[in-house]
């Protein structure tokens, strides 16, 4: 008999057994620590209370992380990790948790909900459109050890600690996924670091790094700034900074600019992904 409950009473280290189990044969090996899965749970502010777990007994057998925001509203809730563990697979334990779920959160006032799942997890897939969810973005996946060209040597690159991220939003040619926005960044904390690129005295692009696994949160160049080297004097400051290499993620189809300058200064595909989301 499986009943369904809240994780907020499920304490942390059998939460990061549970996931781990359930990830330990994924597309993309998944092995979360403690305090990976702390970091997790404040960069995407899930909220435990709305997380959902399938029990068998005291047993975990499957589960669903939300972290909860407005942005990008109406009230949101992100899954940031579905899982079941091999023993209970084809049980359809994801469609029954949201089953259960989905009118709860109705009634909280949740409207959306979004993921972001590996194109070739068809079984995923499968569940999460059984589920309600429906494709909205595709995204890119990238990773690799930037090249050394030669860079400008009239920009400044300075760590910020309090960024202006009405102006830095401003730079990019997408709205970032869930876990790249600007509020995780600042969730974070000392977790993120960010620098912003100077000419002169004119801010014209910055770079965000989630310091623990070296992905890139953000990079971006101001339109008009473009094709001048900024971009790549960036990354090689992050290089110098933190060695690498480097991986990031989530950018968009559309966003080809972006995926032609990784490319060209040494980045190599990975995966892509879609992000998938329930109107509720």
């Amino acid at each position: 008999m499986i009943r369904f409950d809240t994780l907020e009473n499920t304490p942390l280290p059998l939460l990061c057994e549970a996931f781990n189990l359930a990830f330990s044969d994924y597309i993309v090996p998944i092995q979360l620590t403690l305090p990976l899965l702390e970091q997790k749970i404040q960069g995407e502010n899930i909220q435990l209370s709305q997380g959902i777990g399938a029990f068998s007994g005291n047993l975990l057998t499957g589960l669903i992380l939300h972290g909860a925001d407005i942005w990008p509203g109406p009230q949101t809730l992100y899954n940031g990790g579905t899982g079941v563990i091999p023993a209970f697979r084809g049980r359809r334990l994801v469609q029954q948790m949201y089953a259960q779920f989905r009118p709860i959160y109705r009634q909280q006032g949740i409207r959306r909900v979004i993921l972001e799942v590996i194109t070739t997890n068809t079984p995923a897939i499968k569940a999460y459109t059984n589920s309600g969810f429906t494709t909205s973005r595709l995204f890119h996946c990238y990773k690799g050890q930037p090249l050394q060209p030669r860079i400008r040597k009239d920009i400044q690159l300075k760590e910020a600690t309090s960024p202006d991220w009405t102006l830095l939003n401003s730079f990019g040619d997408q709205l970032p996924s869930w876990s790249n926005s600007s509020d995780s960044i600042q969730r974070e904390g000392a977790d993120t670091l960010t620098w912003i690129a100077y000419e002169k005295e004119t801010a014209v692009g910055f770079v965000s790094v989630y310091t623990a696994n070296k992905r890139i949160r953000q990079i971006a160049v101001r339109q008009q700034y473009r094709r001048q080297g900024i971009g790549s004097a960036m990354l090689q400051h992050i290089t110098k900074m933190l060695q690498g290499p480097f991986s990031i993620t989530n950018i968009t189809d559309e966003n080809r600019a972006l995926q032609q300058f990784l490319l060209k200064v040494g980045f190599t595909p990975t995966v892509s992904q879609y992000e998938m989301e329930m109107i509720n």
